[in-house]
């Protein structure tokens, strides 16, 4: 017997194939983390000073985040990268509009002597409302943006889902220095996580968010940095905070869910409002109508 002969189709052993499929995989995995590592970049060489701003300028740290959140979009548009882009909007979201509400329901409970016998709790109760409506619409966005995929639901919302207990236990008195550090704490967390999530199989997507916010709370808890009250605090502030954890991990956990629905919803919608249906044969034997 001769040695082997060559294949005549000239097809390319399977493990040969796997490798463009998995270079592909790994840069759509790190084209979806991109905006959070770079925010998480950002934020902490804001606040350890290394960046060449002005004294006093914390909000043009912010101002800097968001302006390079802003670029990375329109560089998604500009490069036809849509599958990248919700994690962008989700980031400049996080950062423009969660995370300042956020902050001012946990300021408001660290206020000492909040509670509803004295008549003080009314701050802290409209800013608890304030931030369990703007996390709702945070994760309408995400279960909207990814109702074709809806198995990468979770992981579009993980960055709004981490950032909630990151600024509730954010360490000192809650400003702009904290609030970044809080901020690039929870970014760095959600982009490992979406990165190494997007490079597993896809089954296993719709339990990693919480998998990577229940990672969240046992790194926050051994760092000491669980919600923090104001002294001598009534019942409602402990609850306040209770209730925002508690919607943030239901989200997380319904967001495949939110998502499915959604694309059902949609699709309903296009079907109702599409063309004209095509008109019915009448069955053999029936009478036409008369048209005079």
């Amino acid at each position: 017997m001769g040695p082997p002969r060559a294949s005549v189709s000239g097809a390319r052993p399977s493990s040969d194939m796997s490798v463009p499929s998995a270079r592909r995989a790994v840069n759509q995995a790190a084209g979806r983390a991109t905006p959070l590592i770079l925010t998480a970049a950002l934020a902490f060489a804001g606040t350890a000073g290394a960046l060449p701003l002005p004294i006093g300028s914390e909000p043009v740290r912010i101002g800097l985040i968001v302006l390079a959140l802003v670029v990375g979009i329109g560089m998604t548009v500009a490069l036809d990268r849509p599958g990248s882009r919700p994690y962008w909007q989700m980031t400049l979201l996080v950062t423009l509009v969660l995370m300042p509400v956020i902050a001012l329901q946990a300021s408001a409970s660290r206020v000492p002597f909040v509670a509803i016998s004295r008549g003080s709790a009314g701050p802290l109760l409209w800013f608890t409302f304030a931030a369990c409506v703007v996390l709702t619409g945070v994760w309408l966005f995400a279960a909207f943006q990814s109702d074709q995929v809806p198995e990468n639901s979770a992981l579009l919302f993980l960055p709004a889902a981490v950032l909630v207990p990151a600024i509730l236990g954010a360490p000192g008195s809650l400003n702009e220095t904290s609030a970044l550090t809080m901020l690039g704490e929870a970014c760095l967390v959600a982009g490992v996580s979406i990165f190494l999530a997007l490079l597993s199989p896809p089954s296993w997507r719709p339990l990693a968010g919480g998998a990577a916010l229940g990672a969240q709370f046992v790194l926050l808890w051994a760092l000491g940095r669980g919600p923090v009250i104001g002294q001598d605090g009534g019942t409602v502030v402990p609850a306040s905070a209770a209730l925002l954890l508690s919607l943030t991990t239901l989200l997380t956990v319904l967001t495949p869910l939110g998502a499915l629905f959604s694309r059902r919803f949609f699709q309903t919608v296009e079907e109702e409002t599409g063309g004209p249906k095509p008109a019915s044969a009448p069955k053999r034997g029936a009478r036409r109508p008369d048209r005079r």
